[in-house]
């Protein structure tokens, strides 16, 4: 089981349902889903750094259930639902610093 959490650059603020549907149209991968950023490659670029992508190398240590999918205007996350509250916590903050949408989707929620 994992628990999945999106993140993406918007300038409007998004709520709850504007977020959903933009979670919805990313997995259905609309193109206009999100707009790239910078932003998100700098996330990404950090996020990676401290929790490497799922490899058949690391699949024993890694906190993901199924590799990163992304792009350059979204990250999909899915964590080992064992250590989500830690994850969820870290890469909340990771995408504050990065000022990005943090989208909790078991939730329909947006993380402040």
């Amino acid at each position: 089981m994992s628990f999945d959490l999106a993140f993406w650059y918007s300038e409007d603020p998004v709520d709850g349902l504007s977020a959903l549907e933009t979670y919805r149209a990313i997995l259905n991968e609309e193109p206009s889903a999100a707009s790239p950023s910078v932003a998100v490659s700098e996330f990404l670029a950090d996020l990676v750094k401290v929790f490497p992508d799922l490899t058949e190398e690391n699949a024993d240590s890694s906190p993901w259930m199924s590799p990163l999918y992304f792009s350059d205007a979204f990250v999909v996350a899915s964590i080992s639902w064992s250590r989500q509250q830690v994850m969820a916590a870290a890469l909340a903050a990771l995408a504050r610093k990065h000022g990005l949408v943090c989208y909790d989707p078991q939730a329909e929620a947006v993380i402040p």
